[in-house]
């Protein structure tokens, strides 16, 4: 077997930026050169991660060595695979391009009270291994953390330029966590019919009873807010409007209505 075989390619898919993440913000001055050598390197990972699913099929990876139902069960298919490589190739687009934006318009925005950049990259690192974490989750309950974790970075992001953003920051978080509880509600249903999160095992054990039907209703409610479809599409304008041009990229290319 290869390097690339052997290597496991899904820790170090969520470690690294979230390793990025805490040195970005301990030390700001190191912060856009680290991103991006960050956003350089997340392809090897993500490379790696391909290689594997092609050429041994689907990868599991039990974190402690406890696997599902108890434990935290990392999962790899072709999909996950596909969003990994996707956003690794967006995201250090994007990264480069914020890298230039913000050298020119350093900080965020141009009134004479504007805010340091120090925290966008912080949150872009932890968005990042945000999105890579629910890519990878095995399970619905996981899945509703990284959600979580995904819209609180987006907000945060969205409200670093200050004046109008915040109101569209606060209603971005307050129909997004609306939208968590509804989904939130759907997995403790589901989970009281079924007994399980896992993902595979709920391919085995849901059907077409009002149970399943109510927990898929509420979930996909939830998601459908968090979604911006229509008509739950009111908070999504403002919110991308008024956020600086590489934060709106990160919400439109990278994140959180693609995740």
């Amino acid at each position: 077997m290869s390097f690339f075989d052997t290597m496991p390619w899904m820790i170090w898919i969520v470690t690294l930026p979230l390793t990025a993440a805490i040195l970005t913000f301990l030390i700001p001055q190191i912060a856009a050169g680290l991103t991006l050598l960050m956003g350089f390197t997340m392809s090897i990972p993500a490379l790696g991660l391909c290689m594997q699913v092609v050429r041994m099929g689907s990868q599991r990876y039990a974190i402690g060595g406890w696997g599902a139902p108890l434990g935290i069960e990392l999962y790899a298919d072709g999909l996950a695979a596909v969003m990994i490589a996707l956003t690794a190739l967006v995201g250090l687009s994007t990264t480069v391009y914020a890298r230039s934006y913000f050298s020119h318009t350093h900080p965020i925005n141009d009134r004479p009270e504007r805010p340091s950049t120090d925290y966008f990259w912080p949150l872009w690192m932890f968005l990042w291994a945000a999105l890579n974490a629910l890519f990878l989750s095995g399970d619905i309950f996981n899945l509703y953390v990284t959600l979580e974790l995904t819209s609180l970075s987006a907000v945060a992001l969205v409200a670093l330029a200050g004046g109008a953003a915040l109101k569209a920051a606060m209603r971005y978080l307050l129909v997004s966590l609306l939208g968590s509880l509804i989904y939130l509600l759907g997995v403790v249903y589901l989970y009281a019919f079924s007994g399980t999160l896992s993902l595979s095992a709920l391919g085995s054990r849901i059907d077409g009873s009002l149970a399943c039907l109510t927990a898929l209703a509420l979930m996909a409610g939830g998601l459908i807010m968090k979604t911006a479809l229509f008509p739950m599409h009111f908070w999504l304008p403002p919110a991308h409007a008024s956020a600086p041009a590489p934060v709106s990229a990160l919400l439109h290319a990278v994140a959180v209505v693609k995740a």
